[in-house]
């Protein structure tokens, strides 16, 4: 078997995260695997190709490079990690002699979609990847769900494959330290609709309008391009502060040493960062929308996702401690479930049939 991984993307995203560790444990079980890829990763089955961003018209243009960069290659499955790879694919003009995957991930552009011109490419997109795929890959049973529903694709070509946890890289402190004041983190995106970010800051004003002592650290690189600080400031919260962008070597600790993580995302196709917390013996207060109910289990709280709510939850659990705690071992013990070992051992069973 040779595995060709194509992609449009870095691997500072989820997607590219995902790309990253489901490559590198195919490669560990001695497959050959070449991932293409336009940059990140010094690993000699890594190809690098040449590409201009154009800024806005990245999305429109990265397609294009890569359909160059894998003109001449030739292999028994290529594997795109998102659509927009699979067009790739389909420009590239190669003759279909192996079995083509594509990873659809979640169906987070139809439910929130962009501009005009944005949701036609993306359909452009999804269309290539639903006629030349010979399987579609989604990372819960919910985005299977919805990704039939809006594309009305044949369910038997749709196969689930959760996503894994690196739990040599997410894993408790020996010891959980508790912090002077109860401390409440939040890492992840700020400026999309879905993640709704500013029910962080409705739930801030809650909490101080209760006289809960906490703290809510944001952890994000683009805090300064969103209303939030503003909002925050708005309404005179001295509770909440914009950390910045977390370099990866930091996340574990920062997820890690804080009592709670808070996510209130109104949808997605899996949702890395409340399990990652988890898996760093941090409870988890998340919304239920898309796969999180799915996913986390009981491994954490999950509410509508509306601020009083979320308030409420974080309330109660500042009070008791013992809940706190059972909520804590309840999460380390479900993202447990989650491994890239097995996630490979899924895709490898996918591929052995196509093959």
């Amino acid at each position: 078997m040779k595995v060709t991984f194509i992609s449009c993307l870095t691997k500072n995203c989820g997607i590219g995260r995902y790309t990253d560790e489901l490559t590198n444990a195919i490669h560990n079980r001695g497959i050959d695997v070449t991932l293409f890829r336009k940059d990140g990763g010094d690993l000699n089955y890594i190809k690098n190709y040449p590409y201009r961003s154009f800024k806005w018209l990245r999305h429109y243009v990265a397609p294009y490079y890569l359909s160059k960069a894998i003109k001449s290659s030739k292999s028994t499955i290529f594997h795109a990690d998102y659509v927009d790879a699979l067009t790739a694919y389909r420009w590239s003009g190669k003759k279909k002699s192996g079995a083509v995957v594509t990873t659809a991930h979640d169906a987070i552009p139809f439910k929130f979609p962009g501009g005009n011109l944005e949701m036609k490419y993306y359909r452009y997109h999804v269309n290539n990847a639903t006629r030349i795929s010979d399987k579609i890959i989604v990372v819960s049973e919910k985005s299977k769900e919805d990704y039939v529903y809006y594309t009305r694709i044949n369910p038997d070509k749709v196969e689930v494959v959760y996503n894994g946890i690196n739990h040599s890289f997410f894993y408790p402190d020996a010891v959980k330290k508790r912090n002077k004041v109860f401390t409440i983190r939040y890492i992840g995106g700020l400026g999309t609709n879905h993640k709704n970010a500013q029910a962080l800051i409705e739930i801030a004003r809650i909490l101080e309008s209760r006289n809960i002592e906490f703290q809510l650290q944001i952890g994000s690189g683009n805090a300064h391009l969103t209303p939030l600080p503003k909002l925050a400031e708005q309404y005179r919260l001295k509770n909440v502060k914009f950390v910045g962008f977390v370099p990866d070597q930091e996340v574990r600790q920062f997820l890690a040493e804080a009592e709670l993580f808070l996510f209130p995302s109104l949808y997605e196709g899996f949702g890395f960062p409340p399990l990652e917390a988890m898996a760093c013996g941090t409870a988890a207060l998340s919304s239920k929308a898309g796969s999180l109910e799915e996913v986390l289990g009981n491994g954490a709280i999950t509410v509508d996702p509306n601020p009083e709510a979320f308030a409420t939850e974080i309330e109660r659990l500042i009070n008791d401690s013992k809940a706190l705690n059972l909520l804590r071992e309840n999460g380390l013990r479900q993202a447990q479930n989650y491994t890239w070992e097995k996630a490979c051992t899924e895709t490898l069973n996918i591929y052995n049939k196509l093959n």
